[in-house]
């Protein structure tokens, strides 16, 4: 009987946790001047992953929060998207992220690299920063709209 109480609740927290890691979702939003599509959790300091860009740039900003922890803050460094039959090279800036203890990356990208093609068709991309490799699901990410604000007029 304790045995089954046991395998209940480990079931139970697994399940917590696959239903917790599904909280994240994207969301579009604009202000004046800058647009975002963000993939976390609604109105909390859980972000997965951003984009952002000052309208009518032509340039898209990337925020990933977390990459490998081995990584020194402050570098510039190479790092690889794939989404669909696209992938890419490119360089970023890493930074101590404080709030996760690891470090974070932000990179400028045009967007008219053919990565953002490759988000619009897929349903998830992948992010390869030092030895760690993130997958990011694209349900509901209005890629093509913030492509819209981003481009220049």
């Amino acid at each position: 009987m304790l045995n089954r109480l046991l395998l209940f609740i480990a079931f139970t927290a697994a399940m917590f946790s696959v239903a917790a890691a599904q909280e994240r979702q994207w969301s579009l939003d604009k202000g004046d001047d800058n647009a975002y599509l963000v993939f976390g959790v609604p109105d909390s300091d859980d972000v997965g992953f951003s984009m952002w860009c000052k309208v009518r740039s032509g340039e898209i900003e990337i925020f990933l929060p977390e990459t490998d922890p081995a990584l020194a803050p402050d570098q510039t460094i190479s790092f690889k998207m794939a989404a669909g039959d696209a992938t890419g090279e490119f360089k970023g800036k890493t930074s101590a992220n404080e709030m996760s203890d690891t470090i974070s990356l932000e990179a400028k990208l045009p967007d008219n690299d053919p990565i953002f093609a490759g988000l619009l068709e897929a349903d998830r991309f992948r992010v390869k920063v030092g030895a760690e490799e993130i997958v990011i699901p694209l349900f509901d990410a209005d890629i093509a709209g913030l492509l819209a604000l981003c481009a220049k007029p």
